[in-house]
């Protein structure tokens, strides 16, 4: 049989891998003429044109990432023929640029490093030796050339482990960094903390390379003699390299917002053409490269993120942080986050909302439910459902550091989408179809108030802003769009969200007790109670968000359908209430993790167990039992719910029952920490009062 014939049989023309990969079989087709048809993208290759490549691997950039050399086993049966035949081509798959050299003969296969000219081996050291089979296994075989190409390098021929790695610790040091030379905030010091995370991760994934790349940056630190620079003149060369091909990869979406604008790191150039220290901004950056590779020597490349860390980077920095003010708006304790999507059920096809969207954490927890899938197949993505994520842009501010933090969280949670297809047209791509299209801020004064569609969405999670303003109230009522007047932001909020549900659809979100207790939200609870069946309220404890010592609850609504709301059908079954002193974690600034303390992880639990049961009046064994052995949970008539009435649900456990279960004392005194509590909370309702007399004067 010839090599022609053996070659065929594994890779005819041409062989597509996963969408990913398209293998070339080519035989007598050289290399010049496959740059000249455009079949490779080799623009370095000035010599061995005349070559002709027995087979290619390339991506879809064209790029060659595998360089195979067949030979017959009769030229392949000694340790001297495989060293002969390994020689052969070497040096033309290292001048086209190939991340692996394969040597083979059909049956077995010497996988080499290029650059070295090493075997490449795996993390125990032993020498891989895997077959190339594209016709038979698609998936493992892409995914195993993924891994491959992400290890080796010039100074590595071992396949990197596939461990997740979680750097919060290192978050945590670039924050002190950023605080200590550079007074940053814990915003900027985040925002500043995620640019530099992903220029490492987009370099560790092959998006950003050679001149681009995170290594190259960090090699001109290592320059001696004349080659040495200064760290002004390497902190230019990051400005004017890898920061100038994000936002080349990531251009702004029609809000203007992308997730690299450059808020530190700043560096001018002199009149002899170098750049010079401003403040401490090179040396700052100096030290947080020096940080970034000092981890990665520890723990490796940042190719697979833990989940853990992509939920938690935001609280690493904002929960110890003293500017709590200007923060509710967008900061939801993650716990609180991850119960309330646990209470709603995520289904192909659904159009999921945050009408308040911040950086982002209700929607991308939405996005890790099982039934969600995100992929690209033939250049488009797909995606099984749709997110929409709306924000108002902070005042005052060059760009929305909110939702440029949001589209920065998503590219985090879905790394691994951009892993891989980490081609420079995949991830453009990408940013604009998935990043800007789900996260937009507005720059008016309402906001998303000042737009509403109804009946579109089938699920809306969020923690609307809660406070009093009469501009916001005027132009909200200039709109016609909301003619239930709510008092203070959040009643708006309120009916946006009703207004825009669908027929069948869910809402859960996080409400101050004014719209539950004030008197002036009657018309809003009517419109709840015509619309709407109550599905939970649960009372959240004092201090569960750092912002505010505001008494916050979790209220959840299914829309009524549309004959329901005309025929004025009224709820005919319970309101799950249930009342929660913990919340899993300590409600201080520290906020250590108090697993065995977590009262809202039970509400969801017997939420979840309520909603599920075929008929709510009538509630069976083993569940009665269990329901009634909890005496922070309350099955509520909705007659309980009038609309002129009191919906603090805090108010149906009598004393006896709150001394019990340890929310309250037996004894009529209050620790000096609950009367300060006690004065925050009076200050801010005189203030709500204040405002809500001024916007009754409209």
């Amino acid at each position: 049989m010839s090599e022609q014939t053996l070659q065929d049989a594994l890779y005819s023309t041409p062989v597509t891998i996963l969408d990913k990969y398209t293998c070339l079989s080519l035989g007598a087709t050289t290399i010049n003429d496959l740059v000249t048809s455009k079949k490779i993208n080799a623009v370095r290759v000035t010599k061995y044109t005349g070559k002709k490549p027995d087979v290619l691997i390339v991506n879809k950039n064209k790029e060659v990432i595998v360089f195979i050399e067949f030979k017959l086993p009769e030229e392949f049966n000694s340790d001297k023929k495989k060293e002969k035949a390994i020689k052969q081509e070497l040096h033309v798959a290292k001048e086209l640029n190939a991340k692996i050299y394969v040597v083979t003969d059909g049956n077995e296969f010497l996988w080499i490093n290029p650059q070295t000219k090493n075997f490449i081996v795996d993390d125990n050291g032993n020498q891989i030796k895997r077959e190339i089979k594209p016709k038979s296994e698609s998936r493992k075989l892409a995914d195993f050339i993924d891994l491959v190409s992400l290890s080796v390098s010039d100074t590595n021929d071992a396949i990197l482990k596939t461990e997740d790695i979680d750097p919060t610790d290192l978050a945590k040091k670039i924050a002190r960094i950023l605080k200590r030379m550079t007074f940053a905030s814990s915003k900027m010091a985040l925002y500043t903390f995620v640019e530099v995370f992903l220029f490492k991760y987009l370099s560790d994934i092959n998006v950003l390379k050679d001149a681009n790349s995170f290594d190259y940056v960090y090699s001109l630190y290592q320059k001696t003699g004349k080659e040495k620079m200064t760290d002004a003149d390497i902190l230019g060369k990051y400005l004017e390299g890898p920061r100038a091909q994000l936002q080349l990869l990531f251009p702004a979406g029609e809000d203007g917002t992308t997730i690299v604008n450059g808020q530190i790191f700043h560096a001018k150039k002199g009149e002899d053409g170098h750049y010079v220290e401003e403040d401490s901004h090179a040396l700052c950056f100096k030290n947080i490269l020096d940080e970034f590779a000092s981890y990665e020597k520890k723990n490796g490349k940042f190719i697979n993120i833990s989940k853990d860390f992509k939920s938690k980077l935001f609280e690493t920095f904002m929960k110890n942080s003293d500017e709590k003010s200007g923060m509710g708006q967008f900061f939801t304790p993650l716990k609180i986050v991850r119960e309330m999507v646990n209470m709603v059920t995520i289904s192909p096809g659904m159009k999921i909302c945050d009408p308040a969207s911040g950086v982002g954490k209700f929607l991308l927890e939405a996005a890790t439910a099982s039934a969600v899938e995100f992929s690209m197949k033939d250049g488009k993505l797909y995606s099984n459902i749709e997110l929409f994520g709306f924000e108002k842009q902070m005042s005052g501010q060059e760009s929305d550091i909110t939702t440029i933090l949001a589209k920065a969280n998503m590219l985090i949670y879905m790394s691994k989408l951009f892993k891989d297809n980490n081609t420079l047209k995949d991830v453009k791509y990408l940013s604009d179809n998935l990043l800007n299209k789900v996260f937009v801020s507005s720059k008016t004064a309402l906001g998303t108030l000042g737009f509403l569609e109804e009946n579109k969405y089938n699920l809306i999670l969020a923690n609307p802003p809660y406070y009093q303003d009469a501009t916001i109230s005027r132009l909200a009522k200039e709109t016609t769009y909301y003619s239930a007047n709510g008092m203070g932001v959040e009643s708006l909020f309120l009916e946006w969200i009703i207004k825009s549900l669908k027929y069948g659809g869910t809402a859960n979100i996080v409400l101050p007790d004014g719209i539950f207790t004030n008197l002036g939200n009657t018309s809003l609870k009517e419109l709840i109670l015509k619309e709407c069946y109550i599905e939970s309220i649960i009372s959240l404890p004092i201090n569960s968000f750092f912002n505010t010592p505001k008494k916050t609850y979790i209220f959840t609504v299914t829309k009524k359908s549309e004959d329901d709301i005309l025929n004025g059908k009224v709820q005919d079954y319970k309101v799950f209430t249930y009342i929660c002193k913990s919340i899993g974690e300590t409600l201080d600034v520290y906020r250590f993790d108090t697993p065995d303390n977590n009262d809202l992880h039970n509400a969801v639990v017997n939420y979840n167990l309520y909603r599920a049961l075929d008929d709510k009046n009538n509630i069976q064994e083993p569940h009665k039992t269990w329901f009634d052995g909890d005496g922070k949970m309350k099955l509520l008539d909705i007659s309980k719910f009038p609309a002129n009435g009191n919906w603090n649900i805090d108010n149906f456990w009598s004393d006896e029952e709150k001394i019990k279960l340890g929310f309250k004392r037996a004894e009529n005194q209050m620790t000096l920490s609950e009367f300060q509590t006690f004065i925050e909370e009076l200050k801010c309702d005189l203030k709500d009062y204040k405002e809500a007399i001024e916007c009754l004067k409209l």
